[in-house]
């Protein structure tokens, strides 16, 4: 996995070398931004089923590195809101001592990640202070917090601290058909992505923009710690944006 990112990296700072030319403008830009987003999980084995999840938001700072008049380089830090949505098709859970089989155990994660991109961007010469633009690019989450409503046939608890649960939240899953293995619910700390972007600039003089657009991030790792589960996290939103 880590060599496809680090390739993956190596292409676009090999295409933005290529694309250097003299530049007259300001080099650097600094700006804010907001990112409303909806997210879902991609389930590779048959034993988790994806869900959808609801609207969640994150924000945070821009810098871009000019060099030339339709290409820079896009540096992001954001404080990033997702949920993932988990169906679980047969599990055993233990709570409180007493093992009870659930056909229909869920599990709703909202999830905070400090995320950092690093993309390409392209964009056209404006026309009437209207500009289109594009982006490619990895991104780098860490997961700060994960909590979860358990939503269940034998099992009912909110706001549960997956990765380390408070007192009277503590349950154990286990395999439906050999109870002597455990799962393990808790995700993983880092998530490896793309990044695919397009949207406008509009140009407000003194060499201020705001942008809109629309990006995606395709999950690339592995979102549980769980060997035994594969799926990846996936998310599609906004980008709104003011460059100072």
């Amino acid at each position: 996995m880590m060599k496809r990112i680090f390739g993956f990296a190596l292409l676009i700072f090999g295409i933005s070398a290529k694309a250097i030319t003299p530049f007259e403008g300001e080099k650097l830009e600094f700006g804010l931004g907001i990112t409303p987003s909806m997210s879902w999980m991609s389930p590779n084995t048959k034993m988790l089923v994806g869900g959808t999840s609801s609207l969640k938001f994150g924000f945070g700072a821009k810098i871009n590195y000019h060099m030339s008049e339709k290409y820079a380089l896009g540096f992001e830090i954001n404080l990033q809101n997702l949920s993932a949505h988990t169906h679980l098709n047969a599990v055993a859970v233990d709570f409180k001592n007493s093992i009870k089989n659930s056909a229909d155990f869920n599990m709703d994660y909202q999830l905070r990640y400090l995320d950092i991109p690093i993309m390409l961007k392209m964009n056209t010469i404006p026309n009437n202070n209207l500009a289109f633009y594009g982006e490619f690019g990895g991104n780098m989450g860490f997961l700060l917090n994960q909590l979860a409503d358990i939503q269940s046939d034998v099992l009912n608890l909110s706001q549960v601290n997956m990765d380390a649960p408070e007192e009277g939240d503590n349950f154990t899953l286990r395999n439906i058909d050999n109870n002597n293995t455990q799962y393990d619910y808790s995700l993983n700390k880092l998530r490896a992505g793309l990044i695919f972007g397009a949207g406008v600039h509009y140009h407000l003089g003194n060499e201020s923009k705001c942008e809109i657009g629309i990006r995606y991030n395709l999950g690339l790792s592995d979102l549980y710690s769980e060997s035994k589960w594969n799926g990846s996290s996936q998310s599609i939103g906004l980008n709104i944006g003011f460059i100072f």
